[in-house]
Formats: C-alpha cells, structure tokens, sequence
C-alpha cells in the first residue's frame, strides 16, 4: 500500500480516538460538552486540505515563503494586542464565529523560510545568524503573550536546521557551553532574584518553572490527580472517574486511557509511533520533513512522559489527540507538504 494511504488511514484512526476522547470528557467539565464537535470540524477541513492540495501545484507556497512568514508575524502582533486571553495567555484571535491561534501556524511560515535560506548560498555564519534572526522575532513576541510551549517548538525547528547546516564540532561545543551559561544565569535569577525574575520573564513563566520543582519535589495537584486517575484506570475499559485539569488538552492521553483502558492506551501510542515512522520514511523534502519529525517527536515523547509523570508538566499537548483546531490544522498542512514534495512533486 502507497505510504500516502497509509498515512491518511493512520490518521482516520487517531482521529476516531481524539473526537472519542473528547465527547466523552463532558464528565470531567460541562464546558467541554462540544469540543468533540468543533474538533470534528478541523479535522474534515483538514482532509478537505489533504485533498484539494493533491489537485494543486503548491510551489507558489514556497517560493513566497517570505510573505507568509510576513503574514504571520503580523497576525501575531495583532493577537497581542487584540487577542483573547485565555488562562492568562492572550494566544487566541476571533475571526468570525472561529478562534484561531496564529502561534500555532507560525511554525509553518518559520519553517518554509528557513527552508528557503537554507537553499540559498549563505556562509555557516551568515545563515546562523539569519535562522537566529527568523525565529527570535516571532519567539519574541509569542513570549509575550506569552506561551512558553509555542517558544520552544520554535527553537526545536532553529535547532534542527542547525543541525542539518553540519557546522563543525567546535561550533557545536561553544553553543552547547553558551547554552549551559545561559541556564545557570536563568536558574540564579529564579533561585535568588525572584522579583527581577518575574520582572523579566512574567508570572506565567514562573509559575511553569514551579511546575518543574513541583515535578523535582513529587509534588503538585495537577500531576498527582492525572496519576491517581492512571493507577485507576483498567486493562480495557473505563475506569475510576479522578477530576484533573487540562483533561482534553496537556492530558488528553491520560484521560483517554481513564476513557478505554490500559492496552487500547498502549495500541494508541503504537499506531501514534507508525504514523511518525512511515512519515519519516518518505523520501521528500528534507527541511520540511526534518522540522516536522523534530517537532512532532518531541511532542509526542514529552507529552507522554508528562502524563505518566516521568517530566515535569511544562504545557506541550499531544498533537492529534489534544483539543486545538489551530495545533491540529497546522500539523495536517505540513503533513501535506510533506506528501507534495516527493518526486517531482507529486505523491507516492
């Protein structure tokens, strides 16, 4: 079977488990009552994406990948300052009847453009310091909304075209050593400094970084709640009903194995894992594929650990199986540039 097919079937499939998943969580949240709808809603617009781009040459999308990253930097200046704020994140602008959150798709734009220079003839140090430039403004301004999780998916797509550059060893080693000194001045700050801390970085930011001690001293509500609702949970089946937050979002994949059991949870991951091999198996563009691979593995392993409670609850969502028409919509469209670059621009 076509690598195509088998990617849109996987697909279906988790699809059936999010939009399950998330009918069923009225019972934690009367609010989340429709979600599974909306959420059924991006996925159909998704496959309408799938299959209308098959039909279309999308290389005017790369070629003017400088005006979508344009585009994007201005939708995020304007959620800041006319977004919704939601859990004290402004990340969500009203368009009609739908929000949207431009920080989600950014990562589009970012990774065509850094695609583009990647192409061109730059010297090591002059594309390092473009790729730096392109992906410190939109983290900028995503920081200030702020949203943490966007920032670092960001820099994951910086890190990886890094690292598909193959600068020298030395170049690596410097960087890795700026980055250590980075994190001891930014743990000082935290430790000793609060109150220059939060001048700095925000409350937000903070209270996630007290996450992370929560995590180092076995302790916090939210996480302890997501594992008591675990140990609950049976081989098949529903188990005990255990209230935690962020149930259909940073905790969807606990509350789904609360909803099916521990093994169909386990078939979950296992089709979750072939939906990424199969994708990294295509032979296609290797910039858009690379940053893609990067970003959804990284996802989808530190989410996971975040729900069994083996990291620290840092507000990274599942792709897929979370609640989010932007995340979910985004996901899908590089998954179709991905199927439009194989050979010659067509599909397998």
């Amino acid at each position: 079977m076509k690598k195509k097919y088998l990617t849109i079937i996987f697909l279906i499939i988790i699809m059936l488990f999010s939009i399950y998943n998330l009918y069923n969580s009225k019972v934690m949240l009367k609010s989340y009552s429709n979600y599974y709808i909306k959420e059924l809603i991006w996925w159909v617009i998704g496959f309408l994406v799938i299959i209308i781009s098959s039909r279309l040459n999308l290389d005017i999308i790369f070629k003017k990948s400088k005006y979508l990253y344009v585009l994007g930097i201005i939708l995020l200046v304007i959620t800041h300052f006319f977004g919704i704020t939601i859990n004290g994140s402004t990340s969500w602008l009203k368009v009609g009847f739908v929000s949207i959150q431009p920080s989600e798709f950014m990562k589009i734009p970012l990774i065509l453009s850094l695609r583009s220079i990647s192409l061109r003839n730059y010297s090591n140090i002059e594309y390092f310091i473009y790729a730096l430039v392109l992906t410190l403004i939109p983290s900028i301004i995503v920081f200030m909304e702020p949203d943490t999780g966007a920032v670092i998916i960001y820099f994951l797509i910086f890190i990886t075209f890094i690292f598909m550059r193959k600068y020298n060893k030395w170049f690596y080693i410097i960087s890795a050593l700026l980055l250590f000194c980075i994190i001891l001045i930014f743990i000082y700050l935290y430790l000793f400094q609060r109150d220059l801390f939060i001048k700095v970085f925000g409350t937000t930011l903070f209270y996630r970084i007290d996450r992370i001690t929560n995590f180092l001293n076995q302790d916090g509500y939210q996480r302890n709640q997501a594992l008591a609702s675990l140990r609950s949970s049976k081989l098949f089946g529903r188990g005990e009903l255990i209230y935690f937050p962020e149930s259909t979002t940073d905790f969807a994949f606990t509350f789904l194995v609360s909803q099916i059991g521990i093994i169909p949870g386990i078939i979950f991951l296992f089709i979750y894992s072939l939906l990424i091999i199969i994708l990294n198996s295509i032979k296609t563009d290797k910039y858009i594929k690379g940053a893609f691979i990067t970003i959804i593995s990284f996802q989808f392993i530190i989410n996971v650990l975040m729900n069994i409670g083996f990291f620290p609850i840092i507000g990274i969502t599942l792709p897929f199986l979370s609640y989010g028409g932007s995340s979910l919509l985004s996901y899908i469209i590089l998954i179709t540039l991905i199927l439009k670059k194989v050979s010659n621009d067509t599909y397998l």
